[in-house]
C-alpha cells in the first residue's frame, strides 16, 4: 500500500501504569515527526476547513502570484494553509524517528534507561494508528552536588555555596540548563562580566552510584581563555570606569535635560559591574516619550586593583518630536462595542523633561448589537464624538525628582475631555478636567497604582420625549436619577498587580474605588449652598453627584500551550456602589451592568437583571440590565488548533442587582438572592490576525432568572442564548 494514501489517524504514548502521572504524555509532543491532526471536541475542524478549498483552485492560485512577483497568500492559501491543515500522512521512517525522539525525550528528564518501540496497526483500510510503547526505567536523580577545586580564586564569594539543584532531584536536561542561565547571570551580577552561560560547565558522574540511579554532578567554571605561557586566565570582576552619555548625532544633547538622565541612571562610576543595571537603564530611558531607541556600548579599559575596569557610553536615539496619527479601532467595554475613528497630534518634547502632550479627536458608532438599531428603550446603538487634550509629566510634581525612586515610574497627567454620545433614548454631553499621577509600586509584580487626585464631571442628558414620559410615569425618583443631569468633584484609586504561582499558573488582581460628594455635602450645608425643588444642593447649576463605588477584578490562567496548545482561564469580579442623600441614585454610566460580549455571553448587554426582573417589563420601575451590585464568575478552556484558528469552551455566571436604596422597596425581586444567579455556557471561535484578535462566542442559557419561577432551566423551556462578535478576548 503506498504510504501517501493511509491517513494517520491516531498517535499514542503508551507508559507504565505507575508512571502514568509521574510522567506528563505532552511533554513529547515536540517529538512527533508527523503532527497529529488536531480537533476539538472530537472534529479535526482544521483538516477539514483545509478540505474544503479545491487543491487545483489553490494551485492555480499560488502559479499566479509567483508569475505576479507576489508572496504567498490569498484567501484560499489562507483558509487551507493558516486556518486549516493538511491531514497527517502515514510515513514509516518519520515513523521510527518519532519513536527515537520520544526515548531521547524521556532520557532528557533524567530516565536514562529509556527505550521506546513503535507498532502499528494497519488493520482498518488507509487508516493507520500507531502506539508508541515507552519503558522509562528509573528515574535517575543527583546523588551530590559540588563546585570543582578549579574555581578557588572564586570562592571567597557566596555564590559558589548557592545552587538550586538539590540531592534528590532529577537528573534532567532542563534543571541543569536553567541553572547553567542562572548561575552565568548571578556570576555577572556580582561583577564577573566576562561569564556567560557556556563557562559554566556540569561534570556529571554515572557510574559511581550506577545501582542506586544517582549522579554525581560537579559544577565548574571555565576560564577566560588561556594566557600566552598557556595557563588558563582567570574571571577578573569589573566595575563601572566613566559612565557617559549623548545623543545620536550632534547638536541633540539639549533635546532633555540633564538631570531627568541622570534620575534615570542605574549606571554610577566605581559602581560593582551589574547586568540588571545595565537593563534597568536601557528600560527606563526607552519609557520616554523622546526616546526611540538606547543602545549601551561598553569596553574594557585597563586594570585597577585586580579589577577590569568598563567604561560605558549610553547613545540615546531621538523620537521625532511632532507626531501625528490616524486610526480606526473597536471599542470594546463590557457594555458596548464598534468602530471609532480617530486622529491624534502629540509633541513629545513638550518642555525637554521627559512630558508630552497629545490632542486627540474620535467619532464612531457604538453598540450592544451590531449591524442592528432598535428603538427599544435602552437598546444602546449610539452615535459618540470626543475630544481629548492631555498633558503627560515625568514625577509627581510638587515632589522633586530625587525624591522619587526611578524604578517607580512615575507619573503625572492632566486632561480634558468633551465626549458627546446620542442614543435612540437621550443624548449625553461630558465635560472631564482630571488632575492624577501613577506610579509602580512593586516593578518585580508590576504592581500599579493610579490616583485620580480630582476628577472635575458635568454631564448633561436630554432625554427623548417618549422616554422622558416613560421616565415621570414610573413615580420613581431613583430610576430618574439615573438620567438626571449632575455635576461632580470626584476621586479615584485604582490597583492593580501581576501574580504567579509558578511559570504556567499566573493572572492579575484590580481593584478600584471612587468616591464623590461627601466633602462637597459638608460644604454645601455649612455654606446653603442653593437648591433645587427636590432639595438637592447645586454646583454649577445643577445637582452634584453623591456616591461611593468600588469594584474588584481577579484573573488567572493556566498555561499548557508550550505543550498541546491548551489553556484554561477564569475571572471573578464583582461591584458595589451605594448613593448619598443629594443624590437619589448612581447615575447612569457609572452603575454596573450584565450581560454582553465580555460579560455573561448568554444575554446581550443589559438582557439580564437587575435580579429576576424581566427586561421587556418596561412597567416594573427599572432600567434593563442595570444595577448596583454585581457579581460575576467565568472559566475558559482555550485550545489552540494552529497559528490562527483557537477553539474554547466557556461558562459564565453572574448577574446585577439593585440595592433596597436604588430601587421600589417593595420590588424584592430586584435585590440579591442566589436563585436570581445567571448561567450559561458555550462555544467560542477566535481568529488571530496578529495585530487583532477576531472572535465569536455562542452561548445558552442554562438558568436565566428572567423567566417566570418554573421554566428557568433549560430543559423546561425553549432554547435561548446569545451569539457574540467581539475583538480581543473576553479577559
Amino acid at each position: 500500500m503506498n504510504n501517501d494514501d493511509v491517513f494517520l489517524a491516531k498517535q499514542e504514548i503508551k507508559l507504565p501504569d505507575n508512571l502514568n502521572k509521574a510522567i506528563e504524555i505532552d511533554a513529547f509532543s515536540s517529538g512527533f515527526r508527523i503532527a497529529p491532526n488536531t480537533n476539538f471536541l472530537g472534529i479535526r475542524i482544521p483538516m477539514r476547513l483545509h478540505g474544503l478549498i479545491r487543491r487545483n483552485a489553490l494551485e492555480t492560485t499560488i502559479a499566479n502570484r509567483e508569475q505576479n512577483g507576489r508572496s504567498e497568500g490569498g484567501i484560499r492559501w489562507w483558509l487551507s494553509e493558516r486556518i486549516g491543515e493538511a491531514p497527517a500522512r502515514f510515513d514509516s521512517a518519520l515513523i521510527d524517528r518519532t519513536a527515537l525522539n520520544i526515548e531521547f525525550i524521556c532520557k532528557q528528564m533524567g530516565y536514562l534507561d529509556a527505550t521506546c518501540i513503535a507498532s502499528t496497526d494497519l488493520s482498518r483500510h488507509r487508516i493507520a494508528r500507531v502506539v508508541y510503547d515507552l519503558a522509562p526505567g528509573m528515574l535517575w536523580t543527583l546523588g551530590s552536588v559540588s563546585w570543582s577545586d578549579t574555581n578557588a580564586n572564586l570562592s571567597r564569594y557566596p555564590w559558589r555555596s548557592n545552587t538550586l539543584m538539590q540531592k534528590g532531584d532529577a537528573f534532567a536536561v532542563d534543571v541543569l540548563e536553567a541553572e547553567r542561565n542562572r548561575i552565568a547571570r548571578d556570576l555577572r551580577n556580582l561583577g564577573f562580566a566576562s561569564i556567560q552561560a557556556s563557562h559554566v560547565n556540569f561534570l556529571a558522574d554515572t557510574l559511581f552510584l550506577r545501582d542506586d540511579r544517582q549522579v554525581r554532578v560537579e559544577i565548574e567554571i571555565s576560564p577566560d581563555g588561556k594566557l600566552s605561557d598557556g595557563q588558563p586566565k582567570r574571571h577578573k570582576q569589573a566595575r563601572f570606569g566613566e559612565v557617559t552619555w549623548s545623543f545620536d548625532g550632534e547638536g541633540q544633547d539639549s533635546l532633555l535635560d540633564p538631570d531627568v538622565v541622570s534620575f534615570l541612571m542605574s549606571i554610577e562610576k566605581n559602581m560593582r559591574f551589574n547586568e540588571k543595571v545595565l537593563h534597568d537603564t536601557q528600560l527606563r530611558l526607552t519609557e520616554l516619550p523622546c526616546i526611540s531607541r538606547v543602545d549601551i556600548p561598553g569596553a574594557f579599559n585597563g586594570i585597577e586593583s585586580d579589577e577590569l575596569v568598563y567604561d560605558v557610553n549610553v547613545i540615546l536615539h531621538s523620537a521625532k518630536r511632532f507626531g501625528m496619527t490616524t486610526a480606526i479601532d473597536m471599542t470594546r467595554t463590557d457594555a458596548r462595542y464598534g468602530p471609532i475613528l480617530s486622529w491624534s497630534l502629540m509633541d513629545r518634547l513638550a518642555r525637554r523633561r521627559g512630558d508630552e502632550w497629545d490632542v486627540h479627536v474620535s467619532g464612531g458608532l457604538t453598540s450592544t448589537r451590531p449591524f442592528s438599531y432598535s428603538n427599544a428603550y435602552l437598546v444602546p446603538n449610539s452615535a459618540t464624538w470626543s475630544v481629548e487634550a492631555h498633558y503627560s509629566a515625568l514625577g509627581i510634581p510638587p515632589l522633586a525628582l530625587t525624591s522619587l525612586r526611578p524604578s517607580n515610574r512615575a507619573r503625572t497627567d492632566f486632561a480634558f475631555n468633551w465626549a458627546r454620545e446620542n442614543r435612540p433614548e437621550y443624548a449625553q454631553n461630558s465635560l472631564i478636567l482630571k488632575w492624577g499621577f501613577h506610579f509602580i509600586e512593586n516593578p518585580r509584580r508590576m504592581s500599579e497604582i493610579r490616583v485620580d487626585i480630582l476628577e472635575l464631571r458635568r454631564t448633561k442628558i436630554e432625554n427623548e420625549k417618549n422616554f422622558q414620559g416613560w421616565l415621570d410615569a414610573q413615580l420613581n425618583p431613583f430610576l430618574t436619577a439615573r438620567f438626571q443631569d449632575y455635576a461632580s468633584l470626584l476621586s479615584r484609586v485604582d490597583w492593580r498587580s501581576d501574580w504567579s504561582v509558578s511559570r504556567r499558573l499566573s493572572g492579575t488582581f484590580r481593584i478600584q474605588a471612587e468616591w464623590t460628594g461627601w466633602a462637597l455635602k459638608r460644604l454645601a450645608n455649612a455654606w446653603e449652598w442653593e437648591t433645587n425643588e427636590a432639595g438637592q444642593r447645586l454646583l454649577g447649576n445643577i445637582p452634584f453627584a453623591h456616591y461611593f463605588r468600588t469594584e474588584a477584578e481577579w484573573i488567572w490562567k493556566l498555561d499548557r500551550r508550550k505543550r498541546n496548545g491548551f489553556s484554561w482561564h477564569g475571572r471573578a469580579r464583582g461591584g458595589w456602589a451605594v448613593n448619598g442623600s443629594n443624590f437619589n441614585g448612581i447615575p447612569f454610566d457609572r452603575s454596573f451592568f450584565a450581560g454582553g460580549a465580555n460579560g455573561l455571553r448568554g444575554w446581550n448587554a443589559r438582557d439580564l437583571g437587575p435580579g429576576f426582573g424581566n427586561p421587556e417589563n418596561f412597567e416594573g420601575g427599572f432600567i434593563a440590565g442595570l444595577g448596583d451590585l454585581q457579581g460575576e464568575c467565568s472559566l475558559e478552556a482555550r485550545k489552540s488548533m494552529t497559528q490562527v484558528l483557537e477553539m474554547a469552551l466557556f461558562t459564565d455566571v453572574g448577574n446585577v442587582w439593585l440595592q433596597k436604596a436604588g430601587s421600589v422597596a417593595s420590588n424584592e425581586a430586584l435585590d440579591f438572592d442566589f436563585k436570581s444567579l445567571a448561567w450559561g455556557a458555550g462555544v467560542g471561535m477566535r481568529l488571530d490576525f496578529e495585530f487583532f484578535v477576531f472572535r465569536l462566542d455562542g452561548s445558552l442559557r442554562l438558568h436565566d432568572p428572567t423567566r417566570p419561577d418554573g421554566s428557568r432551566w433549560l430543559s423546561t423551556e425553549r432554547l435561548d442564548g446569545a451569539l457574540h462578535l467581539g475583538i480581543g478576548y473576553p479577559f
